[in-house]
C-alpha cells in the first residue's frame, strides 16, 4: 500500500489456488481470505487465480495488466525440497524478465484470532466414497483372480490395478484414490505374488513392482483431482460470466426503477440463494425499501440502519465484516458513476460463501452494474424532464416574441384608424373614412385569424381536437375555403384543377378546409398581386393527392422540411411588409397527421412554391353516395 502510494499507481493483491476451487483447506481459506480483506479495505484490488505453477501464474497475469513490480513473502521451505523443486521466490526471479520482484520476510503472528462472523470451512470425511472405494477394489482383485486362474501374465494383473485407481481418482476423488493405490498394491502382493496369502515375497523385482505400481497410482490420482478441480474452476468461472451477462442483458432491456430493481433482485436471489433486500435513496435522501420486503432481513429494524449508514459513508457493513457485524446481512453501496443510488444487502442460506473473495467480487459486480443501471434509468428522467422544460421555455419565448409582436401590430393599426376616424370625421371626405374602416376591418380579421391559429394550435397538441370525419367532396371544401379569402385574392390569379371522377374523401370538412385556407392564403401573402396559385388534385389508387402551388419566389433554400415547425417564420417577407406567426403549416401539418395523411413543401422547377397533401382515398359505402347524391339534387 505504501509503496503503490509513493509510487502514485495502482496495486493488486492476488492468491494463487493450486488446489482448484473449493479444494484448498479451511484454514487456508480463512488466512487467504483474511489477507485479501486486508487488502481491499486498504485499496487493492483483490483477485484468486487457479493454476498449479504458482510463479507462472502470477506472471502472466502480471503481464497481462502491465505490472512492474512484485512483492512476495519468502516462506521458509525444507532444504531438500528447495533443491528437489526449487521455491516461488526462486522462479519468479528466474522468469521475471523485465518486472521487479521485490522480497520480503513476513512477521510471525503471536496468537491469531480467527473470524467468528462466518465458519471456517471443514474437510469433510464422506465414509460413502471410502466403501465405494472398497468395493472398487474389491471387483479388481476378482477381476485379478480369473486372469489369474487363466494363467494371465501379472502384467495383465497390473493393469486390473491401475485401471481401478484412474476410476476411483474420476469418480470419488483425490483422497480415495490414493487409498486405493495403496490398498491395490497390497491386495496385488497378497494374492499374486508368491508365496501366496501373505506379505511377504522371495522376488526382489517385486519390489520395483510395487514402487512403479504405487507411483503410477499415485500419479494418476493427483493429476486426475487436479483436472476436476481445475474443471471446477473453470465451471464456476462459466457460472458467473454467465450470471453477469444475464444481468447485464436484463437490464438493459428494462426500464422504470421499479421494474429495475424487481429484476435485479430476483436475479441476485437466483445466483447467491440468498434473501436479498434493496433500498434506493429518496429525494430527501433517506432510504426506501424497493425490493424484499417478505424476508426476515427486511423484518429486522436493524438492518434499516446498517443500510442508511452504508449508503451514508460507502462502504460494506454487516454480516461477515467488522463494521455493524450485529446485522443479519451483508450490505454493499450501490455506487452509481456520480453518487450513491441506494444499498443492497444480501444474506445467503450458506454463510461460508462470506469467506469467498470471488463470491463477494461477483456480487460487487452485480451491484456496480445495478447501481449504474438504476443511475442510468434516472438520469434519462431527469434528462427528458429537463428537455421538456427547456422546450416548454422555448415555446413560451416564442409564443412570448411572436404573439406580442403580431398582436400589438393589428391592435395598434386598428387604433390609429378608429382615433383617425374619431378626430377628423367632421373633415374626412367619404373615400378616406371607407379606407380607414376598410383597414380596421382587415386588421380585425387578420387578428381573429392569429387567435383561431393560437386556439387551434393548443387543441390539437392537447389532443383534444378529434376530426369529424364524414364523406365529403372536394369540390365544395375547396370552394368554401376560396369563398373566405375572397379579400386576400382579390389581387391574384387562382386556377381550379379538380377532376371529375375525383373520389370522395372521409375528412373532416372544416378542419381540411382550414388546411386550404391556411395554404391558400400563405401562397397569396408571399406573392406578389397578379401572381398565379393553382389548386389541383388527382388520385392515386388509394391515395389523393392535393397540390397548392404558387409562381412566386419560393421557399428559403434548405428549409423545405422546417417550415412546418412551430414559430418558424423564413427570411422571405410578406407583400405587406410583415411576418407570420408561425402556425399556420404547424396547424396544417397536425391536421393532415390526424387525418392519417402526409404533407410536404418544396421549390417547383419553374419557380414558385409548392404544398402536396397526400391523404387515404377509400371507397365510400352505397349510404354515403345516396346522401350526397340527395344533397347535391336539393
Amino acid at each position: 500500500k505504501r509503496m503503490a502510494a509513493a509510487y502514485g499507481g495502482e496495486w493488486l493483491a492476488v492468491a494463487v489456488d493450486t488446489q482448484g476451487e473449493g479444494r484448498t483447506s479451511g484454514v487456508v481459506r480463512q488466512r487467504v481470505s483474511d489477507h485479501l480483506r486486508l487488502a481491499e479495505q486498504l485499496g487493492a484490488e483483490t483477485h484468486t487465480l487457479v493454476g498449479q505453477d504458482v510463479a507462472q501464474t502470477i506472471l502472466e497475469y502480471a503481464r497481462s495488466r502491465n505490472v512492474t513490480k512484485v512483492i512476495v513473502g519468502k516462506t521458509a521451505q525444507p532444504w531438500y525440497r528447495r533443491w528437489l523443486a526449487g521455491t516461488v521466490v526462486d522462479h519468479l526471479l528466474e522468469r521475471s524478465g523485465d518486472i521487479d520482484v521485490y522480497v520480503i520476510k513476513g512477521e510471525g503472528e503471536a496468537s491469531p484470532s480467527p473470524q467468528p462472523q462466518a465458519p471456517v470451512r471443514r474437510s469433510d470425511f464422506v465414509w460413502s466414497r471410502y466403501l465405494a472405494t472398497a468395493g472398487v477394489v474389491a471387483l479388481c482383485g476378482a477381476v485379478s483372480w480369473l486372469c489369474h486362474t487363466r494363467r494371465l501374465a501379472e502384467d495383465n494383473i497390473v493393469m486390473v490395478f491401475l485401471l481401478g485407481v484412474v476410476f476411483v481418482a474420476a469418480r470419488l476423488g483425490r483422497g480415495p484414490a490414493i487409498t486405493a493405490a495403496v490398498v491395490n498394491v497390497l491386495v496385488f502382493d497378497f494374492f499374486f505374488v508368491h508365496p501366496f496369502f501373505s506379505f511377504a515375497f522371495t522376488d526382489v523385482q517385486y519390489l520395483l513392482t510395487f514402487a512403479v505400481m504405487l507411483g503410477i497410482g499415485l500419479l494418476i490420482s493427483t493429476l486426475t483431482a487436479r483436472v476436476q478441480g481445475q474443471l471446477r474452476a473453470s465451471q464456476q468461472q462459466e457460472h458467473r460470466t454467465a450470471a453477469l451477462y444475464r444481468l447485464t442483458k436484463q437490464l438493459s432491456e428494462v426500464t422504470g426503477s421499479e421494474f429495475l430493481v424487481r429484476t435485479a433482485g430476483e436475479h441476485l436471489t437466483e445466483i447467491f440463494a440468498a434473501e436479498v433486500v434493496l433500498y434506493l435513496r429518496e429525494p430527501n435522501d433517506a432510504l426506501k425499501l424497493r425490493f424484499g420486503e417478505e424476508t426476515d432481513v427486511a423484518r429486522q429494524s436493524i438492518n434499516g440502519v446498517v443500510a442508511q449508514w452504508v449508503a451514508d459513508h460507502d462502504r460494506t457493513a454487516g454480516l461477515g465484516t467488522d463494521t455493524l457485524p450485529n446485522a443479519t446481512a451483508y450490505f454493499v453501496p450501490l455506487v452509481g458513476s456520480q453518487r450513491t443510488v441506494g444499498t443492497l444487502g444480501v444474506r445467503p442460506v450458506d454463510l461460508q460463501w462470506l469467506l469467498d473473495p470471488e463470491q463477494r467480487r461477483l456480487l460487487e459486480t452485480c451491484v456496480d452494474l445495478i447501481a449504474l443501471a438504476i443511475e442510468r434509468d434516472q438520469s434519462t428522467l431527469d434528462a427528458a424532464e429537463a428537455q421538456l422544460r427547456v422546450k416548454a421555455e422555448q415555446l413560451r419565448n416564442s409564443l412570448l416574441s411572436s404573439v406580442s409582436h403580431d398582436l400589438r401590430t393589428p391592435l395598434a393599426a386598428i387604433a390609429g384608424a378608429a382615433t383617425s376616424l374619431l378626430e377628423g370625421s367632421a373633415g374626412q371626405d367619404t373615400e378616406t373614412r371607407q379606407e380607414l374602416l376598410q383597414t380596421v376591418v382587415g386588421e380585425a380579421h387578420r387578428l381573429t385569424r392569429l387567435v383561431e391559429n393560437l386556439l387551434e394550435m393548443t387543441r390539437l397538441e392537447s389532443g383534444t381536437a378529434e376530426p369529424n370525419k364524414q364523406w365529403h367532396v372536394l369540390e365544395e371544401v375547396v370552394g368554401s375555403a376560396l369563398a373566405r379569402l375572397r379579400r386576400e385574392l382579390e389581387y391574384h390569379v387562382v386556377a381550379v384543377s379538380l377532376p371529375p371522377n375525383l373520389p370522395l374523401l372521409f375528412v373532416d370538412g372544416l378542419l381540411l378546409e382550414q388546411v386550404l385556407v391556411n395554404l391558400i392564403e400563405n401562397a397569396a401573402r408571399y406573392t406578389p398581386a397578379g401572381s398565379r396559385i393553382e389548386l389541383s388534385a388527382q388520385s392515386f389508387g388509394d391515395r389523393c393527392e392535393i397540390r397548392v402551388a404558387d409562381d412566386g419566389p419560393g421557399l428559403p433554400p434548405g428549409s423545405e422540411a422546417r417550415v412546418f415547425d412551430k414559430f418558424f417564420r423564413g427570411t422571405t417577407k410578406t407583400t405587406d411588409g410583415r411576418r407570420g406567426v408561425g402556425l399556420g403549416l404547424a396547424i396544417c401539418q397536425a391536421i393532415i397527421e390526424a387525418h392519417e395523411g402526409r404533407i410536404s413543401a418544396g421549390n417547383r422547377p419553374s419557380g414558385g412554391a409548392e404544398f402536396i397533401i397526400s391523404l387515404p382515398c377509400k371507397k365510400p359505402p352505397q349510404v354515403a353516395l345516396e346522401e350526397l347524391t340527395a344533397k347535391a339534387d336539393a
